[in-house]
């Protein structure tokens, strides 16, 4: 039976030490190991510290796919290292490959495991009227979408749909739209899994596992003198937040009135043609923050806001150096910035109304406030905050910011989620 254990602790606490030291330790002749990663940095990372085994990052080889040398790696029982984005295409014959060679899992942050289709307005009742797709309910009572067999030959712009749902990825939300879901079973087809991340109770993928019914382990890692082992939860080295708190720098002032309401500076507040001008304000006030708050440098700074919207930001302002100083909101597991320590974090995360609703619908309770700490965590965690290192930081959303100061000053997002089992972890992970 597959154990899947989440490892929650913050930011430089461990868990790539610990997974490290643990897969260097185990018998390379019974356990074989997949690590799966978000940036390929990480993946070299993996493959120069682990000196007991050899790992293999998958390659095009003359024309193949990465999926398909990852199958042949898979075959051979070799050690693996790869990336979120190829673990994502995993389909029938992975699964049936990590099955039969009984790998170890360790996910390295949390995936994207749902996802919405893009589809124009009329896609979807197209393709129903047209009897291409179908649904289907199955014993959870979840809605699977179904391609007609006797249409299987078609060759049409849905080819991407048609492989979806023929590989049983596909999902049916409020009969409205269409989710592309990472097949569950997936995760019981290792020996163990082991994810490593920081406040999981808000995260999708939490969301993911208790649609599908899959119990997961509650851990955390410490460190004694120079080894790392597992421990219950609830035994777990408390963030001190009071040395935190005298780290991070949150700006108060006149530069925040553009986020004091709720919805400011979400996804759909920078689409609205009426807040153009509003745009340009947020742009003339970071400018300000980092010129003559904090005196920041392009070798200093760091900033995020929706991808679309970035040039609208910065294309402006000068130091022009100031707009290669972006990275991603949603950019976890990298250690490239953590020499930063000025921060602009110009967004108001809100998750998917579609994805909210999907998981809603099955009676899956999800907190937007949870989630968006987490995502606002892990980017500011990019920075020398990581390194326990002062930091200043502009969050004009009022929402944002009033997250960030409740997790400053409370433990109240670290609860583990009601449905994860809190015990003893087995005595032979104590490394």
């Amino acid at each position: 039976m597959t154990t899947i254990n989440v490892i929650d602790a913050p930011c430089g606490y461990g868990k790539t030490s610990w997974a490290i030291q643990y897969m260097n330790d185990m018998s390379v002749e019974s356990h074989r190991f997949i690590y799966v990663t978000p940036f390929l940095e990480e993946v070299t990372r993996i493959q120069q510290s682990v000196h007991s085994r050899k790992f293999h990052d998958p390659e095009s080889i003359k024309g193949e796919t990465k999926l398909v040398d990852l199958h042949r790696l898979l075959g051979q029982g070799k050690d693996i290292a790869t990336t979120h984005a190829l673990f994502q295409k995993a389909n029938a014959e992975t699964k049936e490959l990590i099955r039969i060679n009984n790998y170890t899992l360790i996910l390295d942050e949390v995936m994207n495991v749902i996802e919405q289709i893009p589809l124009k307005k009329n896609d979807l009742d197209l393709l129903i009227e047209a009897h291409v797709i179908d649904y289907e309910v199955n014993d959870k009572g979840l809605t699977y979408i179904k391609w007609n067999e006797d249409k299987v030959d078609y060759d049409t712009e849905y080819n991407h749909i048609k492989q979806m749902a023929l590989a049983n990825n596909l999902m049916y939300c409020d009969s409205s739209a269409l989710i592309w879901n990472l097949p569950c079973d997936i995760f019981l087809m290792f020996k163990d899994v082991f994810i490593l991340t920081y406040l999981f109770k808000g995260q999708f993928q939490r969301y993911y596992y208790d649609l599908h019914g899959i119990l997961y382990r509650y851990l955390s890692v410490v460190k004694d003198q120079h080894e790392y082992s597992l421990v219950p939860y609830q035994n777990r080295l408390i963030h001190d937040k009071t040395v935190l708190n005298k780290l991070v720098s949150i700006y108060e002032g006149q530069l925040n009135a553009i986020g004091d309401k709720r919805n400011a500076l979400s996804t759909s507040w920078f689409e609205k043609p009426s807040n153009k001008a509003f745009v340009a304000t947020l742009q003339r006030n970071t400018y300000n923050f980092y010129t003559n708050m904090c005196k920041a440098k392009n070798d200093t700074a760091i900033w995020t806001t929706v991808k679309g919207y970035k040039g609208n930001i910065m294309k402006k302002v000068k130091p022009k150096s100031f707009a290669k100083c972006f990275i991603a909101m949603t950019s976890r597991a990298t250690n490239l910035y953590k020499e930063k320590y000025h921060l602009a974090y110009l967004i108001n995360r809100f998750m998917n109304p579609i994805e909210k609703k999907f998981f809603e619908q099955y009676g899956v309770t999800v907190d937007q406030d949870a989630w968006a700490l987490s995502e606002l965590i892990q980017w500011v965690w990019r920075s020398r905050i990581r390194d326990g290192k002062p930091i200043e930081i502009y969050i004009p959303s009022s929402r944002m910011r009033a997250l960030l100061k409740k997790y400053l000053s409370s433990d109240l997002f670290e609860e583990p989620p009601k449905n994860a089992i809190v015990d003893e972890p087995p005595s032979d992970w104590h490394l």
